[in-house]
C-alpha cells in the first residue's frame, strides 16, 4: 500500500534568499551586490560564484541541525525548551517549566520540502550555468547540494519513517494536481536514497572545507555513518508495518551495519579525540569550547554579533545570573548522574550508612570526590567550582536532625543565624535546580556576568565530532562480530573520559548503549538513540525522576543528601516512535 501525500508547491527558491545572505557566510556576505529580490533572476544567482555561494548560504542556513535554537516547535528560536532531553532521564526543566510531561505526535517535526525544493532547483539550474566555472568548482557545488538534501531528507526519515521523495522541482500549475500527489516511498527507499546522495557528495567534495560551516568529504562520511546506523537499527529492533511501508527487513541489518561501519572508518587519521589538557575534566569541557578542536567535525558557528545564541543566560547557575534573569534550566537527573562509575569503579552514590542513616559530610562536593572526570566537565554538582566561586546549592537547614525544626526558603538572601537557608544557587526559586545539579557542558566559563544576557553566547554548536563517529564504529562493529574494533574504540573514549577500562566480557550491546548515553549527553542524541533501539517505551514509562538534595544540619555543622522525586511523571507512547505526517 502506498499512501499519496500532497506534496506543498512553494514559490522559486531563489526569489526567497536575499533576507539571509548577513548570516553564515562573512566573506561572501561582504561581496554581495544583488538586485531587489522581486526581480532576481537565475542568471543573477548562478552566473557568479559569489552569487552561487549566497544560495549555499540560506540552505546552509536553514539546515536542520539541532542547536542552541531547537525546541518542539522548531529551529532558530530563543531556547532550546523543551529540549529533546527533556524526555530521556537526561534532565528535567526548572520548576516554572514542567508544564509538558510527555511528547505527542506533532512536536520536533521538520517537514523540509521547502529547503529540498531549494536544492532541487540548484541542481537542475547549475548545469545551464557549467561553462561559467571550472569543472572542480562545478562538481564541489554539485556535491554540497547532494549532502545538503541528503540532510534534509535524513531529519525526515528518521521522524516519519516514510516520505515522498521528490527529486525534482515541482510547478503548479504547470504541473496538474494529480502530478503533485506523490505516493511515499518505503523506509528503506528513503534510507537509500539518502545513501545515494551521500555517495554523489563524497565523490567530488573536498577532504578539508573551504569555508567553515561548510561540508566536506568526510563530513558527509560522517552523515553515512549516522544515517546507515540508524537504518541498521531500525531492520535490528523494529518491525515492519503497514505492507512494508515503514520499517527495514531484519536481514538487511548486517549489511547496514557493515556499511556504516565502513563510513565510520574513513575519518580514521582525519581526526581525533581531544587531547589537549593533561586535567581530564578540563580537557572534556573544553573541546566544546575550542573552536580548533581536532574532534570537531562539523557545526554551527556563531559569532557575536552576527549570530548568536542565549544558552549561558539559560543555564548559569542563580547565584551568577544577571540582572536579566532566568538561569539553571535544564537540571540533570540523579539516574543520569548514577549512570557514570567512579574512578574506583564503584556504582551509585553513597549518602547513606550500613543501618540506612544518612552519612555526614564537611561540604557537599565531598560526595563526588571520586567522581568520573567526563561526569565532573557535564554537570555541576552542588558545592562545585565554576567560574573560580562556589556553587552553593542546598535545599533546606535542619536546626538539627532528624527531629529539630527544618527551615526551608524561595530567596537565597534568608538566614538562619547568619547561615544561608537555600544558598546562593538553590533549591527553592522557580529559576533555581529542581535536581541538585547544573549543566556545566558547554557552558563558557570565561563570560562575565554583565554579558550573560539573551543572544550573547557565541561558543559553536557540534553536530558532528569525532567521539560519536568512534561510538557509531564501536556499535555497528559489535554488530557485525568485529567486537575487537568495537573493545578498542569504545576505550579510547573512556581512557579520554578518565572512565575505567572495559575488559572483553563487559563489552555489551547495552554496556556500548550506556557509554553513548553518557558520552553525548546534553547533545540531542538519545532521544534518537532511544528511537532507534525501540528502547524509549521501556526508558520511559509512568517515569518520575529524581532529585538529590543537599541539607545543612547547623548544630553539627554538616551536610546530608537526601534523594526526592521531582517534576512530572513520563511516559512514551510507542506511536511516536513516528511522528504523525503534518496535515
Amino acid at each position: 500500500m502506498k499512501t499519496k501525500i500532497y506534496n506543498k508547491v512553494f514559490t522559486n527558491a531563489h526569489k526567497s534568499i536575499l533576507l539571509v545572505l548577513a548570516c553564515f557566510f562573512a566573506n561572501a556576505c561582504n561581496d554581495l551586490d544583488i538586485a531587489p529580490i522581486n526581480i532576481i533572476q537565475d542568471k543573477d544567482i548562478f552566473s557568479s560564484q559569489s552569487g552561487v555561494n549566497s544560495f549555499f548560504a540560506r540552505l546552509y542556513e536553514e539546515l536542520p541541525i539541532e542547536d542552541f535554537n531547537y525546541n518542539r516547535d522548531g529551529y532558530n528560536k530563543f531556547e532550546n525548551y523543551p529540549a529533546l532531553g527533556n524526555f530521556t532521564g537526561e534532565m528535567v526543566a526548572t520548576m516554572y517549566k514542567m508544564e509538558w510531561a510527555s511528547p505527542n505526535g506533532s512536536w520536533w517535526g521538520a517537514w523540509r520540502y521547502g529547503p529540498v525544493r531549494d536544492v532541487n532547483s540548484f541542481i537542475e539550474t547549475l548545469p545551464k550555468y557549467k561553462n561559467l566555472f571550472t569543472s572542480q568548482q562545478y562538481d564541489v557545488w554539485m556535491s554540497e547540494a547532494y549532502f545538503i538534501r541528503a540532510y534534509n531528507y535524513f531529519s525526515m526519515i528518521k521522524r516519519y519513517g516514510s516520505i515522498p521523495i521528490i527529486e525534482s522541482v515541482q510547478n503548479y500549475p504547470q504541473q496538474s494536481i494529480s502530478d503533485l500527489q506523490v505516493p511515499r516511498n518505503s523506509e528503506l527507499e528513503g534510507y537509500l536514497f539518502i545513501e545515494k546522495d551521500l555517495n554523489e557528495a563524497i565523490k567530488h567534495l573536498p577532504e578539508k572545507s573551504r569555508q567553515e560551516g561548510r561540508a566536506n568529504k568526510l563530513v558527509a562520511q560522517a552523515l553515512k555513518s549516522r544515517v546507515l546506523l540508524y537504518a541498521a537499527s531500525i531492520a535490528q529492533h523494529a518491525s515492519m508495518q503497514m505492507d512494508g511501508l515503514l520499517g527495514l527487513d531484519i536481514a538487511l541489518a548486517k549489511d547496514l551495519y557493515t556499511r556504516s561501519w565502513e563510513a565510520s572508518v574513513a575519518l580514521e587519521g582525519h581526526y581525533d579525540l581531544y587531547n589537549e589538557y593533561a586535567d581530564k575534566t578540563e580537557n572534556y569541557w573544553r573541546l566544546f569550547l575550542d573552536p580548533k578542536s581536532k574532534e570537531t567535525i562539523f557545526g554551527r558557528h556563531y559569532k557575536f554579533p552576527e549570530k548568536t545564541h542565549s544558552f549561558d543566560l539559560l543555564h548559569i547557575p542563580y547565584q551568577m545570573r544577571s540582572a536579566e534573569g532566568y538561569s539553571s534550566t535544564f537540571n540533570p537527573t540523579l539516574e543520569f548522574v548514577e549512570l557514570f562509575e567512579d574512578t574506583n569503579g564503584a556504582t551509585g552514590l553513597s549518602i547513606n550508612d550500613i543501618e540506612g542513616r544518612p552519612i555526614r559530610f564537611d561540604n557537599t562536593i565531598d560526595l563526588f570526590e571520586n567522581a568520573e572526570p567526563r561526569l565532573r566537565a557535564s554537570v555541576i554538582f552542588p558545592g562545585d567550582v565554576f567560574k573560580n566561586e562556589s556553587i552553593e546549592i542546598q535545599k533546606g537547614l535542619y536546626e538539627s536532625y532528624p527531629n529539630g525544626v527544618l527551615h526551608t526558603s524561595t530567596n537565597s538572601n534568608d538566614l538562619f543565624q547568619g547561615k544561608r537557608i537555600i544558598g546562593k544557587s538553590g533549591m527553592g526559586h522557580q529559576e533555581m535546580t529542581c535536581t541538585g545539579f547544573l549543566i556545566r557542558k558547554y557552558q563558557n566559563p570565561d563570560i562575565d556576568q554583565a554579558n550573560v544576557r539573551s543572544w550573547r553566547s557565541e561558543q559553536n554548536y557540534i553536530d558532528f565530532r569525532y567521539a560519536e563517529i568512534l561510538l557509531n564504529r564501536a556499535e555497528a562493529a559489535f554488530q557485525i562480530d568485529k567486537k575487537d574494533d568495537a573493545l578498542i574504540q569504545i576505550n579510547r573514549i573512556r581512557q579520554r573520559a578518565g572512565a575505567n577500562i572495559l575488559n572483553e566480557a563487559q563489552l555489551t550491546e547495552k554496556s556500548i548503549q550506556k557509554e553513548r548515553r553518557m558520552e553525548l549527553a546534553f547533545e540531542n542524541h538519545t532521544y534518537w538513540d532511544f528511537r532507534r533501539w525501540r528502547l524509549f517505551d521501556k526508558e520511559v514509562n509512568n517515569t518520575q525522576y529524581t532529585a538529590l538534595c543537599p541539607y545543612y544540619i547547623f548544630n553539627e555543622n554538616k551536610y546530608i543528601f537526601v534523594k526526592e522525586k521531582v517534576g512530572p511523571s513520563y511516559t512514551f507512547d510507542v506511536k511516536l516512535n513516528y511522528l504523525m505526517i503534518p496535515n
